[in-house]
């Protein structure tokens, strides 16, 4: 080993030594890459690259060879037989492309590697043939043993790497053993050989200019190997995207396929879902209309009866207590009512049934109306209610039942949800061409807007009233709002409050409407 990097240190011209390993690599890596291609491809396409690869890789294989010759420094004028070095450039080319092809054949990659690395060695002993010089050669024959082995063996290994590797590790696996192959057998080859000087021997072809002729073939050898390897890495893209495309389009259409039965089978099952669906529509029509009938009825006369005994209309109650159980009864009666008329305006609002009754209506009258109904409420919960409405708005053209339920049951939500010596702001302002109405209080806020926003959706609170809904006030009020052609807006943050925005468009107002007739 010592010897052989004597040899390249102390005999050779290190920038040509350089310039031979650049050549080698880059032609091993294309010969890899091409043989690779030739294992993907069958019939005439596998023989063109077995033989194209051959080509350049025997002449990548050469050019090293060549090169690295030239970088030898015998100190004695050198010459080269021009047919003797054709014949290597053949052996080359020849013998690795047989390589190649045994390789892909039943013999494997071993058999054709080492077939590969007997054309490197074959090669490089016919090149030695042809070099003249004025001495006589004395060989070592160990050495040259070595060389042999490292060329046969180490190729035989490169191609087996490169077949058992997939993608770029094979490339990178193989290339590498490759280049290590003939390089380690070319500086071994060229330890093994001592020149005596000897005047005898003529030379007839002096090289005066080793340089130059060396950089001329490396050039070529370089443009020769790397148009290979470019169109062995273009064809190889071209190859796994299309086999890619292949795959992809073969998957897509058997998922069409499996999707056009689920599809078919979905159909008919909506199809039965549907007449279900039309059934059970009736069936909850029918069901909701008895029970509004049936629990309304002695509702209205449970807070009827109620309201009589509270004013004492027939005589004293004699007893305190039950005025209060009474006013506890009135109100719980009272809730269940208003829980039972918004689960029934919400099936209105979904099946369609329930229209507008529209007329001009102020906001700012209904908002008036509003806090006057809750306002016994919120003195009982301590809760402050302020009131700032712009005197200039227009009026609008909506459903004044529908907009005050939806203000009462925002203002309801927001004396629940509000700690007492808490406050609420109520304000109406126009913004842009909408007219507008904002309820702000200072709350626990709404921790998980979109729960609140679902019907029964109920979001954890640390305040507790008597009477915490089922969660339908809230989806009631956007879903009226929306009825109006209007849009629901909550800001919030959890122990900061919340403000919840109403916004009217301005088709709604009537200033526009008399405008559009």
């Amino acid at each position: 080993m010592f010897r052989v990097f004597a040899c390249i240190a102390e005999r050779h011209d290190t920038g040509l030594v350089v310039l031979a390993g650049f050549l080698c690599a880059l032609a091993c890596l294309t010969g890899v890459s091409m043989v690779l291609r030739a294992k993907a491809s069958h019939g005439r396409t596998r023989a063109s690259w077995v033989i194209t690869g051959g080509l350049i890789v025997g002449s990548g294989i050469w050019a090293t060879h060549f090169v690295a010759m030239l970088a030898y420094r015998p100190g004695l004028p050198v010459g080269f037989d021009p047919r003797q070095t054709l014949v290597s450039i053949l052996i080359a080319m020849v013998v690795s492309a047989a390589g190649f092809g045994l390789a892909l054949s039943r013999a494997g990659a071993l058999v054709g590697g080492a077939l590969a690395g007997a054309a490197i060695v074959a090669m490089h002993y016919a090149g030695m043939a042809a070099l003249q010089i004025g001495a006589v050669a004395v060989w070592d024959p160990p050495y040259e043993a070595a060389s042999i082995a490292i060329g046969v063996v180490l190729t035989a290994v490169a191609l087996h790497l490169a077949f058992r590797q997939k993608g770029a590790m094979a490339l990178v696996a193989g290339g590498s053993v490759y280049t290590l192959a003939i390089l380690g057998m070319h500086f071994t080859a060229m330890a093994a050989v001592h020149y005596i000087p000897d005047p005898r021997v003529a030379v007839p072809d002096v090289l005066s200019q080793p340089q130059w002729l060396a950089l001329a073939i490396g050039a070529l050898a370089m443009l020769m190997t790397a148009l290979g390897l470019i169109g062995a890495l273009m064809d190889y893209h071209i190859a796994h995207r299309a086999h890619d495309e292949a795959q992809r389009l073969r998957a897509h259409v058997a998922e069409l396929e499996k999707t056009k039965q689920v599809l078919e089978a979905t159909s008919e099952r909506l199809s039965q879902a549907l007449a279900a669906a039309s059934a059970a529509s009736d069936a909850k029509s029918q069901f909701l209309a008895a029970m509004s009938h049936e629990l309304r009825t002695p509702l209205n006369a449970i807070i009827g009866f109620s309201d009589l005994m509270t004013m004492e209309a027939f005589g004293p109650m004699g007893n305190d207590r039950y005025r209060e159980y009474l006013a506890d009864i009135r109100g719980s009666g009272a809730h269940l009512l208003s829980l039972i008329s918004e689960i029934l305006d919400l099936s209105r609002l979904d099946a369609g049934t329930d229209v507008l009754d529209e007329a001009d209506v102020s906001l700012n009258d209904i908002i008036a109306e509003t806090v006057r109904m809750v306002h016994r409420q919120a003195e009982q919960a301590g809760v402050a209610i302020e009131q700032n409405c712009d005197r200039r708005l227009p009026e609008l053209r909506g459903d004044r039942r529908r907009l005050r339920q939806v203000f009462i049951n925002l203002l309801t939500n927001a004396i629940k949800f509000t700690p007492q010596a808490g406050s609420i702001r109520i304000s109406t302002f126009s913004r842009g061409d909408e007219i507008r109405a904002s309820i702000s209080d200072t709350g626990i806020g709404i921790a998980d807007i979109p729960k609140a926003l679902e019907r029964f959706g109920q979001v954890n609170s640390q305040i507790s009233r008597k009477f915490e809904g089922l969660g339908i006030g809230l989806p009631l009020a956007k879903q009226l709002v929306e009825a109006h052609g209007g849009r629901l807006e909550i800001d919030s943050k959890p122990s900061r409050g919340t403000t919840i925005t109403i916004a009217f468009p301005p088709e709604r107002t009537l200033v526009a409407a008399r405008a559009i007739a």
